[in-house]
């Protein structure tokens, strides 16, 4: 499978911000698939023809007058059965040739706002681009028929639960839902986990009474922890309506005010609209393998591993993991590694364990395999495999496997109590929901770094936010969870029996309120939590936008660190504020950037979707 590149110049001539574009997609997609670009009209002549699994990219015109030979070209890649994917670069651009009118095109300028990016982030767009390419490509990423996790309240929830789970049994769509699922007697806890380690999305069926329901904050908490795309859909009227204890997002991706809860019958057009919105957000999901690969490519670069494609179509590769400190020579250890997007299925294993014997890996008769461990590494959260360590195959959390590798290299760090903590800053942008994952893909990689290193994360009270991090820290730091994590909250908001109650689970520090007054107590919080004493420095990630006389909380969080001389790193990619002042700074060439990394470093941190790479550069830079 291949992907065909057509250079901006054959259609469009030269015009900067598609050349761009093209340069920063281009990039991308030769490090993960077979590409060729195709570059001028003598190019065009003399190339192969697609063939039905390749994959042609082009950039549209604002008129039909392409040229003969382009027109020819694509004509030939439609009869041949290979995917169209026309390129608009701005609103001008949307119309596709008149020969393939069918296609659906990418939309830059859309793709932007609903990120709420600025063009200075174009890379990151293009970056998303390849990789929704690669995902088409090669199968191990995403998959439509997907297992879906139904959440729901049963006493005003269970009919309409029932509807849905009626309408997936239809499209052949795996599902699972509690009641029908968890047997009488059963833990229902370990049986939803088990359950939501399976499942690629969840569907939450928020309904009036959800807010009340332990079980719904059980499932959004585990879901949100695993970092499991879900689907927000709000059901039913807002009167009476029990709020949330935690909120998936800042606003749901459906409502349906009018829809009759007490009837097992749902629109058919929504459950079609949910399935294909967990579809997106799981591709989007799907993609955080990349920065791990990238993890994998950056300890080969520095001789630390070698690395042997052996399927690229499959993500599979042989790992080399020297031995040492014996006095006899030793055979590295050994792993086949495969990457998936997606939780593997039994089809997939068969297919793993066949493509290991077809690359010549057949297990002796008595000698056994001749490598150590065969893993299939998904973007699942970590999990003990004690089970199946008798056998070397086995599923795995891609995270967990290239930090294990990262920190065999670095070495154990030392338990410091002295060491200062990290504060993260930042809020729900004003995205799309779907994009809004994305700010929980880059807390959940910067909280797991800054636990895995032994230091401490530090933050403001948010709500949903905080049962996240509590529950990373008892994860990542079982024996000091409460030490690594210092929360910092306005008792404006809380009681001092909510205080102590969160207590249990990190170190809380309350502040007075000031005034009765919801911003002053705010700033007082803020003043009290950025203080060199409890931080080294402050990562951003997201935040509210600039809105009529509502500041930016992030603003002044920002201008508090800078006042103390602490650094402050921005998350762009992410969207929201931190995008916003990041593109900024962009444009006047990083003067009063406010760190001192190089320009080069900050760029990257504004534009790149990989959050775990990005972590463990940017604290390895900071010797954290």
């Amino acid at each position: 499978m291949r992907a065909y590149i057509v250079h901006p110049r054959i259609t469009l001539g030269e015009v900067q911000i598609s050349n761009d574009f093209f340069k920063f997609f281009r990039d991308e997609l030769e490090k993960h698939a077979e590409t060729t670009p195709i570059t001028s009209e003598m190019v065009l002549h003399s190339i192969m023809q697609p063939i039905n699994e390749d994959i042609v990219i082009f950039f549209n015109r604002t008129n039909d007058s392409y040229s003969s030979s382009f027109q020819s070209f694509l004509r030939d890649a439609v009869e041949t059965g290979a995917k169209l994917l026309p390129v608009a670069i701005t609103p001008a651009h949307r119309v596709p040739p008149s020969c393939i009118p069918d296609s659906q095109s990418y939309d830059v300028y859309d793709a932007l706002q609903r990120r709420k990016l600025t063009q200075s982030q174009l890379e990151t767009v293009a970056i998303a681009m390849a990789r929704d390419v690669v995902s088409i490509l090669q199968p191990t990423l995403t998959r439509r028929n997907m297992v879906l996790f139904l959440s729901h309240r049963r006493i005003d929830g269970e009919e309409i639960a029932g509807a849905f789970y009626d309408e997936l049994c239809l499209r052949a769509q795996d599902r699972f839902r509690d009641l029908s699922d968890i047997l009488v007697g059963e833990d229902a806890q370990e049986v939803i986990e088990r359950n939501l380690r399976k499942s690629d999305a969840v569907v939450f069926l928020d309904t009036p009474l959800s807010g009340e329901s332990q079980w719904i904050e059980l499932e959004l908490k585990m879901a949100l922890t695993m970092n499991l795309p879900i689907v927000w859909v709000k059901l039913g009227e807002d009167t009476d309506r029990v709020d949330l204890k935690i909120k998936p997002a800042d606003f749901p991706h459906f409502v349906d005010s009018k829809i009759e809860l007490g009837l097992r019958r749902v629109d058919q057009n929504l459950v079609d609209s949910v399935i294909h919105k967990a579809f997106e957000i799981s591709r989007e999901n799907a993609k955080n393998i990349f920065g791990h690969l990238q993890r994998i490519r950056d300890l080969q670069r520095e001789g630390k591993i070698t690395l042997e494609v052996l399927d690229q179509r499959h993500y599979l590769y042989q790992v080399n993991i020297p031995r040492g400190g014996y006095r006899y020579v030793q055979r590295p250890m050994t792993h086949l590694i495969s990457f998936y997007g997606r939780i593997p299925r039994d089809e997939d294993k068969n297919m793993f364990s066949s493509s290991i014997i077809e690359q010549g890996y057949s297990k002796h008769p008595r000698l056994g395999h001749v490598y150590d461990s065969a893993l299939m590494l998904a973007p699942m959260a970590s999990q003990n495999n004690e089970e199946v360590l008798e056998d070397p195959h086995f599923i795995d959390s891609c995270d967990d496997y290239v930090s294990s590798l990262e920190l065999l290299f670095r070495g154990n760090l030392p338990k410091d109590e002295t060491k200062k903590g990290v504060i993260i800053s930042g809020a729900f942008p004003d995205c799309a929901p779907e994009y809004q994952q994305a700010l929980w893909n880059a807390l959940c990689a910067f909280v797991e770094a800054i636990l895995d290193r032994n230091w401490t994360v530090v933050f403001g009270a948010h709500p949903t936010f905080q049962q996240v991090i509590f529950d990373k820290a008892k994860l990542r730091r079982p024996d000091d969870f409460i030490q690594a994590v210092h929360l910092f909250i306005s008792k404006h908001f809380v009681t001092q029996a909510t205080i102590e109650e969160m207590s249990s689970q990190a170190t809380v520090t309350g502040i007075d309120q000031v005034d009765n007054d919801r911003d002053k107590s705010l700033t007082a919080m803020r003043k009290a939590m950025i203080k060199p004493e409890n931080a080294s420095c402050m990562i951003v990630i997201g935040g509210k936008t600039l809105r009529p006389g509502i500041p930016p909380g992030v603003d002044e969080e920002i201008s508090l660190a800078i006042s103390q001389n602490i650094p402050v790193f921005l998350i762009g990619s992410v969207g929201g504020r931190a995008a916003e002042i990041a593109s900024e700074l962009h444009r006047e060439g990083w003067k009063g950037k406010p760190n001192n990394l190089s320009e080069e470093l900050n760029r990257e941190l504004m534009i790149s979707p990989d959050y775990a790479r990005l972590a463990k550069k940017l604290f390895d830079t900071l010797e954290i």
